[in-house]
């Protein structure tokens, strides 16, 4: 983990110094390995020597002065004495000798002071003082004495050890083997060692070094390239030798199909007429093409700006895009009213949307925008016009219904006037028509200004229940209703009079479209879609003809010699008052089924309303 968080110059010298270090510290192991074994060698030699000394003492069968005396020597002269002694001992010491090759021993007579090697020619005058120190060491202290003299000495080791007759320390015995070829081949295999280690430090340091300064001169050429890129995604990296040249190769290609995919994007934003407009999560516009500049006043400096330098205080555009941000609130089609410099307010839909990467992590938020000035002018004609062809047709239909009797009632008074006493059947004429006068007059002025709906939460099949028996009660026919309302339907948000009275006139015209004869299916259930609950009510009559059904729903339109055409004006007038919706789907000879959609109270989908039968 902390080798990943360096850079990769540091990587690269980390790696390096830990392959240099690796010899090194085996080259280390071999010399401590050397040491060992030298140290092993020098104890196989210690102990061999040891061998040769017990052997001599083993092999003394007299001491020194008894040796004398029985030669007759006892009184000579000392050289005469170290001859007689070496003559004595030398059997012995070549035995020796030869039992244990390149070791040299003897033994040293205390009282004479010198050194017996079996040589008659010798008389020990050639005595070192470290070998004198030895002697009197080994002898003061009834203990051996072993001498490394190393290099410093020749390369050989010494060995001396108490040489005890009758309880009494007489001398010594001592031996010596030369180490110098063995020392020669070992420092020069040391010196071979320290020069491979240094030969090997100094390529390595000096590769590592070339190889590092050509690896970091390639990446910081790629690092000035790729901020050069984030400018201008034209420019091309150069080439680099090895792995290096393939990064900067594959950088080259990437930066050409970005370059390709923005100009894609360039060509769909210009041609899209719809205003495009995205920011990043620091509020900065990314992107805006041709026809959000046109909207929304703006050019092309604004590229890289806040949204708070860009739009004033309280735009409704920056607002939007700030909620998206913040709070995830995303807007569909929102119609809003806006001051625009020079055309005074104007008419925009808009709508945002969160920006996501690959990953699915919001990057930023997008706002489309349209100037709906002209259709919301052009549909406003197109509403004022339609009010008018609707006036024409209802002082058209009122006039037709008025007309019949005010006809009547005149003709009676005028036929009053000329001294004909009014009877009762023309009396009651007269009242029958200015009755039917005042209905008209009603449900013209119920039309024009339906009441003023309560609206609550209401079980909705309780109420198609009650609407049903009602009808059945009051109009007395051979109809006969048949329902299937779903069970667990949420509360309905409605007026529950004005309600019923859209389901008693589609009940009233189904049953007339049946004569009077039949059955009328009313079923009821839950649109999750819509988030709304319908009530279909399907009649077995003669259907309607295409012709007339997009004049079902006009005021004073009908087909029945007796009706207003009042009926299912103000059901669609209460239904558009309620949010609903009403529609009429027929097939002539299958019959025709009316849907009444009706909105679910706030919070009521959850709510389970068991009334169902």
């Amino acid at each position: 983990m902390l080798l990943r968080e360096k850079g990769f110059k540091n990587q690269i010298l980390i790696l390096i110094v830990i392959l240099l270090i690796l010899p090194v510290v085996l080259t280390l192991y071999m010399l401590r390995v050397i040491h060992s074994t030298e140290m092993r060698l020098i104890e196989t030699h210690k102990e061999k020597m040891a061998k040769a000394m017990s052997f001599l003492d083993t092999g003394l069968e007299q001491p020194f002065h008894v040796m004398l005396q029985e030669a007759g020597a006892a009184e000579a002269p000392r050289r005469e004495q170290v001859k007689i002694l070496n003559r004595r001992l030398k059997p012995l010491i070549e035995e020796a000798r030869q039992n244990f090759p390149g070791v040299e021993l003897g033994f040293y007579d205390r009282n004479l002071d010198i050194i017996l090697d079996g040589d008659e020619n010798s008389y020990g005058e050639n005595f070192s003082k470290w070998r004198k120190a030895a002697f009197d060491k080994t002898i003061g202290t009834g203990e051996p004495v072993f001498q490394n003299l190393g290099v410093s000495g020749g390369g050989r080791l010494e060995m001396y050890r108490p040489l005890v007759r009758d309880g009494q320390v007489i001398g010594a015995v001592w031996a010596t083997e030369s180490l110098t070829g063995f020392y020669r081949r070992l420092d020069q295999v040391q010196r071979d060692a320290y020069l491979v280690i240094a030969f090997g430090a100094l390529i390595g340091f000096g590769g590592a070094f070339t190889l590092t300064r050509t690896l970091v001169a390639a990446v910081s050429q790629v690092k000035k390239g790729l901020k050069q890129l984030e400018k201008d995604l034209t420019h091309t990296l150069p080439p680099a030798p090895g792995e290096v040249g393939e990064i900067t190769a594959a950088i080259n290609e990437l930066a050409a199909k970005l370059v390709s995919v923005q100009n894609y994007n360039e060509i769909i934003l210009a041609s899209i007429d719809d205003g495009v407009l995205a920011v990043n999560l620091n509020g900065e516009i990314i992107e805006i093409n041709g026809a959000a500049m046109a909207i929304l006043e703006l050019d092309q400096s604004c590229q890289g700006r806040h949204l708070t330098e860009v739009f004033p205080a309280g735009s409704p555009f920056s607002a939007n895009l700030f909620k998206a941000l913040r709070e995830g609130v995303l807007v569909k089609d929102l119609e809003i009213d806006h001051p625009v410099n020079g055309r005074g307010r104007r008419q925009f839909l808009i709508s945002t949307s969160l920006l996501r990467n690959a990953r699915q992590e919001v990057v930023g938020a997008v706002l489309t925008c349209r100037d709906i000035t002209e259709r919301v002018q052009m549909e406003e004609q197109i509403r004022r016009q339609e009010r008018l062809a609707a006036l024409g047709k209802l002082v058209a239909g009122v006039a037709h219904e008025i007309r019949n009797p005010i006809t009547a009632i005149s003709g009676y008074t005028q036929f009053w006037r000329k001294d004909h006493p009014p009877s009762p059947r023309s009396l009651a004429i007269i009242h029958r028509e200015i009755t039917r006068l005042n209905n008209i007059v009603d449900r013209l002025l119920h039309f024009a200004r339906p009441a003023q709906a309560v609206f609550g939460a209401h079980d909705l099949n309780a109420l198609v229940n009650r609407t049903c028996q009602f009808f059945n009660d009051a109009y007395n026919s051979g109809v006969v209703i048949e329902k299937r309302l779903s069970p667990g339907l949420p509360a309905a948000w409605i007026d529950p009079l004005q309600m019923e009275q859209v389901l008693y006139n589609v009940l009233y015209n189904a049953a007339q479209a049946m004569c009077d004869q039949g059955v009328i299916e009313v079923g009821t259930e839950f649109n999750p879609d819509r988030n709304m609950l319908l009530v279909s009510i399907r009649d077995h009559g003669p259907g309607i003809p295409k012709e007339i059904m997009p004049h079902l729903f006009d005021p004073f339109f009908t087909t029945k010699p007796k009706g207003v055409g009042l009926g299912l004006a103000i059901a669609y007038e209460i239904m558009r008052a309620h949010g609903g919706e009403i529609e009429m789907v027929s097939q002539v000879g299958q019959g025709t089924t009316c849907l009444l959609y009706i909105p679910a109270a706030k919070g009521a989908e959850n709510d389970v309303h068991s009334t169902g039968h």
